[in-house]
């Protein structure tokens, strides 16, 4: 990998452009134009201020992305209003989820040049964005006037997210969001094919061999073993098999996982919602509508639960680098001395 790398791409930046990895449109939402990113870097670049928090990349790349910001600001929007979004517009905001969150872990490769040559990152934005298994929870802060406008996230900078970049949380305004992505974390429970027990794993590539299965053709609650939603929340679960697809002709005859498809020929499932943690999941279809209201909670213990939830999806994870178990036991000594 070159010394400075496109953030969506990874190879060297073409008609070099900058991208805001928390976009313009979300700083101006906000209010954070004349404010610091204070947490989650190192104490040197404490004082990077947001519209500065930009990164290399490909002029093409950031145009395709430019989109894809186009799109779901108004899905944002609808999400702090409390309004209902479809199947479709879910599936997009998940999709823009994917890419912040991966973002952020590529900004550590800038500030911290030790890691980025330890770790020679693989994947970026591009590769990971709608590709493994999805979660996003969304719950409303109980805030007042002065205090609902900002950006914050967390868990992007303990031991385990630096090796294994699946989940985080990140709190827009007055509305906390929870978010991960990885191979297996919800298909199984969804009725949807499940990778077993791989038999060659290149970590190097990413690339594996596998068998698959498809179990139970129905919806188990909880869809994620050891993460029960907030009564207070919303959860939206999309199983991928993107990568499932070549290793079986089942999922395309299977008329349980057609049916449950946006796309079943290139392996994307469809959006499933549930309201609170109660067994009422549902598919949604690309038009239908999820109601997203919702009463205020008070703030969470937030380092603490997205450190618990990352060790979590650790557990669901199919494949675990020697770094990341390492990540999950450092993970388990802060939660010790949070106690």
């Amino acid at each position: 990998m070159s010394g400075k790398f496109c953030i969506f791409c990874g190879e060297k930046p073409k008609d070099k452009n900058l991208e805001h990895v928390i976009p313009q449109w979300l700083i101006h939402l906000t209010e954070r134009e004349k404010k610091d990113v204070f947490t989650s870097f190192p104490e040197d670049h404490k004082h990077l201020p947001f519209m500065q928090f930009k990164f290399p990349a490909c002029e093409k790349c950031n145009t395709k992305y430019a989109q894809m910001e186009a799109m779901v600001k108004p899905v944002v929007e609808k999400v702090l209003a409390g309004q209902s979004i479809s199947g479709s517009e879910a599936r997009l905001l998940m999709d823009w989820f994917d890419k912040v969150r991966v973002g952020l872990w590529l900004t550590w490769m800038f500030y911290n040049p030790k890691l980025k040559s330890e770790l020679q990152p693989h994947f970026f934005i591009d590769s990971r964005v709608g590709t493994c298994d999805r979660l996003l929870n969304i719950r409303k802060l109980k805030l007042s006037e002065k205090e609902n406008k900002g950006i914050l996230f967390a868990g992007t900078n303990n031991p385990w997210f630096s090796y294994c970049p699946s989940a985080f949380s990140f709190v827009i305004n007055d509305y906390y969001f929870m978010n991960a992505s990885t191979n297996g974390l919800v298909s199984q429970h969804l009725g949807f094919p499940v990778i077993r027990a791989p038999e060659i794993f290149d970590e190097n590539t990413g690339r594996f061999q596998a068998s698959v299965e498809i179990e139970r053709q129905k919806i188990i609650n909880p869809v994620v073993k050891g993460f029960v939603p907030h009564p207070e929340s919303v959860t939206f679960y999309q199983p991928m098999y993107r990568e499932i697809a070549p290793l079986t002709n089942d999922c395309f005859e299977n008329k349980y996982i057609i049916d449950r498809s946006y796309d079943a020929e290139h392996g994307v499932g469809g959006v499933f919602f549930q309201k609170g943690s109660v067994n009422n999941i549902r598919y949604l279809e690309p038009e239908s509508k999820a109601n997203l209201k919702m009463k205020a909670i008070t703030w969470p213990e937030m380092e603490k639960e997205i450190l618990k939830f990352q060790n979590i999806i650790a557990e669901r994870s199919l494949f675990q680098t020697r770094e990341a178990q390492l990540g999950v036991m450092l993970n388990k000594t802060i939660l010790s001395k949070m106690k």
